[in-house]
């Protein structure tokens, strides 16, 4: 009976959260135009092979793990496509962006597509890949009129796919996802929603110690929780720090699936075997932090 008593404690340890209520803060949308199929993952897992699949397979992930809402973001075309067949009416309207001028934009067309309801995030914004940061000018524009309606931004921190800088993000530089870099950001713009992406990966303490002067700033785990070893270790370091220091209040989760919905059990199932995470810990970083966060009614 001991025996039985300590696996059934394992097994309820590992499992996924069954009950738990799940805000994603980093989910992708793509349309078909422009889906590219995926090579494998780190760990040989092949990705969605279209647009609709990839679409279909993650909202499938969000009914299986009890997703209240998700931060979707890509093109308004992408976004706007999801929205349509989400009837769950689970999304929060999200638009990557990695330059200022990405479709067409300006602040003129970006203040009337928030205004329409269109954004209800800024970002991912990802300054890095397109070799600029956050205290860019170029995102001055933006960001005002994100303080002047209240829109949470959301910026990438970190680095990206590995050897990128050689193919498709030639602009990208590790350096450029140093969180520090957004620190005139923070104190530009003090109203300003931010949130870290993968709470700054390899620059975890700055992400950390950002989060401990600004007390307006979250972040999310992002691609952290499953898209290597390397990243897992800063997860696990991160996390372990945050709590110890007292600022695991404001980590929030987040998948970045990209072209891999399966990551979305990965990312989930990783987050719950840390042993040294509560119960309690669990529930605020997978919904009850993005809850006030964002504002949101439970």
């Amino acid at each position: 009976m001991p025996n039985l008593l300590a696996l059934a404690a394992i097994l309820s340890a590992h499992a996924a959260p069954a009950q738990t209520r799940i805000i994603d803060m980093h989910i992708h949308a793509y349309i078909e135009v422009t889906f590219q199929t995926p090579a494998q993952d780190f760990y040989g897992n092949a990705g969605a092979s279209s647009a609709e699949l990839h679409r279909r397979e993650t909202f499938a992930e969000f009914d299986r793990y009890h997703f209240a809402k998700a931060m979707v973001c890509g093109s308004p075309e992408a976004v706007d496509e999801w929205v349509a067949m989400d009837s769950s009416h689970r999304i929060i309207r999200g638009i990557y962006m990695d330059s200022s001028t990405n479709y067409g934009m300006d602040s003129v067309k970006f203040e009337a597509l928030v205004k329409a309801g269109k954004i209800q995030v800024f970002g991912e914004i990802g300054a890095y890949y397109g070799g600029t940061t956050l205290s860019d000018p170029i995102w001055q524009p933006y960001l005002r009129i994100c303080q002047r309606y209240d829109i949470p931004v959301a910026v990438h921190t970190g680095g990206g796919d590995l050897g990128g800088t050689y193919t498709s993000t030639p602009k990208a530089r590790l350096r450029l996802g140093d969180p520090f870099l957004i620190e005139e950001v923070l104190i530009r713009y003090p109203k300003l929603r931010v949130y870290l992406m993968h709470s700054g990966e390899q620059d975890y303490e700055h992400a950390l110690r950002l989060m401990a002067y600004y007390p307006q700033l979250y972040s999310d785990l992002g691609a952290t929780l499953w898209v290597e070893p390397l990243d897992q270790r800063y997860a696990v370091e991160f996390l372990k720090a945050a709590k110890a220091a007292g600022y695991l209040n404001r980590v929030m989760y987040g998948t970045d699936q990209m072209r891999w919905p399966l990551a979305i059990g990965k990312s989930i199932r990783f987050l719950q075997r840390q042993t040294f995470l509560t119960q309690q810990d669990r529930e605020d970083i997978f919904y009850n932090n993005a809850v006030r966060f964002l504002r949101l009614e439970k």
